[in-house]
């Protein structure tokens, strides 16, 4: 059971490797939120995918499993988790009064990180990966996130740039991804628009790279600023379903993220990801070796606030430089591919 959010599903991915090598004969059965079902469908690894509905908690009372796994704390997915008849659990559950609780010891450690924050935000240096995987008594052996783009996504996003004159196959600077959103969970994931204007130039000027304005509906608008901001020939990528974003992902050389959805694409997609971090956690991510981590040293990060009461000042305090800097390496380590 991990029903969302849609990065955090994509990160739980690499569990099912292990799962499936240390029992291979398993039946693995998944329900997830009917929004993010389509990032898992066609998955090998999974045999049963489920859109969680309010029918199915009910539905699993009826069905009797060897082994119940619960990694999300909301209550859809404890009362899946609940329902479910099983004799080994673990992962999330609730105590005799109905609250939360870890469901055996093995997930102590999981559970505390979600009400100490001096835990969470100063002394956890283990990853979602670490975390979860010690949830369920595997060890993390740097199992990748399982996922990719499908062929008719991948040629629905080649015909989108064909229409637009667009040959990114081609032969040329590097393809940068500047994911421009954040979604609206959280404040302090998404630079303003000024610094992503900059680092268009910066990129264009110096290393005369391809910008890709990445992002979905809801930065459609915001994207339009940043390319007459920056002054330079920018793709406007627009708004796309979660594979062809990945199919787009797949074409850039690095990514420039918070920590968001893209994020998660990028790193499944294997391209080197220069993420930014401030009210969230940077040690919980796992960049696999391909990319980096800039994390801001303002005294109030990590928050993990919806609304922040000082304007975001974390995210003006991010140098363009700085971020720039940090891609450079990773221009050079995949100018082979073109």
């Amino acid at each position: 059971m991990k029903l969302g959010a849609l990065g955090d599903v994509l990160r739980t991915t690499p569990l099912l490797t292990a799962l499936k090598k240390k029992y291979p004969g398993s039946r693995i059965t998944w329900i997830v939120e009917a929004a993010h079902a389509d990032i898992l469908s066609g998955n090998p690894l999974i045999d049963d995918l489920r859109s969680y509905s309010e029918k199915t908690p009910a539905s699993l009372k009826n069905e009797v499993f060897d082994w119940a796994i619960n990694l999300d704390k909301e209550k859809e997915a404890l009362d899946c988790f609940e329902a479910a008849r099983a004799p080994k659990r673990s992962g999330f559950g609730r105590d005799s009064a109905g609250k939360l609780c870890a469901a055996d010891s093995l997930s102590d450690y999981a559970y505390r990180l979600g009400i100490d924050d001096e835990l969470k935000f100063r002394l956890n240096k283990k990853t979602y990966q670490e975390i979860s995987f010690e949830q369920v008594g595997l060890k993390f052996a740097m199992e990748d996130y399982l996922f990719s783009a499908d062929e008719e996504s991948v040629r629905h996003v080649d015909v989108f740039f064909a229409s637009r004159g667009i040959d990114l196959h081609a032969t040329g600077g590097p393809v940068i991804g500047l994911n421009t959103g954040s979604g609206y969970r959280f404040a302090g994931k998404k630079l303003p628009v000024t610094t992503y204007a900059d680092l268009v130039r910066k990129f264009y000027d110096r290393v005369n790279a391809r910008v890709l304005l990445l992002g979905g509906k809801d930065e459609i608008e915001r994207n339009v600023q940043i390319e007459t901001l920056s002054g330079r020939p920018v793709i406007n990528t627009g708004s796309h379903t979660i594979r062809q974003f990945a199919a787009i992902v797949k074409h850039c050389d690095v990514v420039l993220s918070g920590d968001t959805t893209a994020m998660h694409i990028a790193i499944a997609m294997k391209v080197p990801v220069i993420a930014h971090f401030a009210s969230t956690c940077a040690p919980e991510i796992e960049l696999y070796g391909r990319g980096a981590k800039i994390v801001s040293s303002i005294s109030c990060a990590p928050c993990y606030k919806r609304i922040c009461p000082i304007d975001e000042q974390c995210m003006k305090d991010m140098s363009s430089e700085e971020i720039f800097s940090a891609a450079k390496p990773y221009l050079a380590k995949n100018a082979v591919r073109r």
